[in-house]
């Protein structure tokens, strides 16, 4: 009878910005050295040419028709993507988008957001903020988040792009009052259709307005490490002992925050998650 091989036990853990001996055969055939320097040293970074174009437009034609916008001018989105269509399967497992994932938030990581939006001319910005926006200050040194917008228009500062506030993320707390009105260093990222924007959940961002005609079409995708995962799955019981138990046994289940809703994040919640967050 064969024996079961027994894995080896890890007894230290990764610094912070370091690729693993298993990793880094797969960051350098990618050409992907760069991305990980500056995803670890400045917050973000730019993924070019990510996919085929014929990809890109296949992704942007879905984005647009499960977002009911009008042609041409209207606005909209979607949320719980990857269970609407293959090809957002395809965006998620995208190699170098799985590779810088494996660098900045650790072997194992979790899909946490598949979603995508569509901004026409005027559509105003979001406000400034971090993706940590659910862990209290100071962050961890180890990155918890890991978003890649990806980009199915150009990205410009006319066009909306992201706008990331240079050096934010070393401060690894959430941006104050002034801040958020301020936008200190603000710099917008500027690539081409097919490029994916990434960034670490440390980085203060939002989105320039958009001025120009048409629509800008993104899929956000959002990786997670690990760790940020109950041990218990109690979901097929949460409506049953809610009903006996009440409102903090909906609490503890997640229903009293925006995360994890049967149809994607509940928005409605989404100010009284970050605050819960921060206390």
């Amino acid at each position: 009878m064969a024996e079961t091989a027994v894995p080896n036990v890890y007894h230290d853990t990764l610094p912070p910005g370091d690729i693993s001996d298993e990793l880094a055969p797969v960051i350098a055939e990618l050409g992907m050295e760069d991305n990980c320097r500056e995803i670890a040293e400045q917050g973000w970074t730019v993924i070019e040419n990510a996919a085929t174009p014929e990809f890109n437009d296949r992704l942007r034609a879905k984005i647009l028709e499960l977002s009911g916008a009008e042609p041409e001018t209207g606005g909209g989105g979607g949320n719980m993507l990857l269970a609407k269509d293959p090809v957002f399967a395809e965006a998620v497992l995208n190699p170098k988008l799985r590779a810088l994932a494996e660098f900045s938030v650790g072997r194992g990581f979790l899909i946490s957001q598949v979603a995508g939006s569509v901004r026409p001319k005027d559509s105003p910005a979001i406000g400034l903020h971090a993706d940590h926006n659910w862990c209290p200050a100071p962050f961890p040194d180890h990155n918890m988040l890991m978003t890649g917008c990806w980009v199915c228009d150009e990205y410009t500062k006319a066009g909306g792009s992201t706008l990331v506030c240079s050096g934010s993320n070393k401060l690894r707390r959430h941006p104050d009052a002034q801040e958020v009105e301020e936008k200190p260093e603000a710099i917008a990222i500027e690539c081409p259709a097919g490029s994916v924007a990434v960034w670490d959940g440390n980085i203060w961002h939002a989105n320039w307005p958009r001025t120009t005609e048409g629509q800008r079409v993104v899929c956000h995708i959002t990786y997670t490490r690990l760790m940020m995962r109950t041990v218990e799955d109690y979901r097929a019981h949460a409506d049953d002992l809610i009903a006996e138990h009440g409102e903090i046994m909906s609490q503890l289940l997640g229903r009293e925050d925006f995360l994890e809703g049967p149809n994607g994040a509940d928005y409605s919640k989404l100010i009284q998650t970050f605050n819960n967050a921060k206390r």
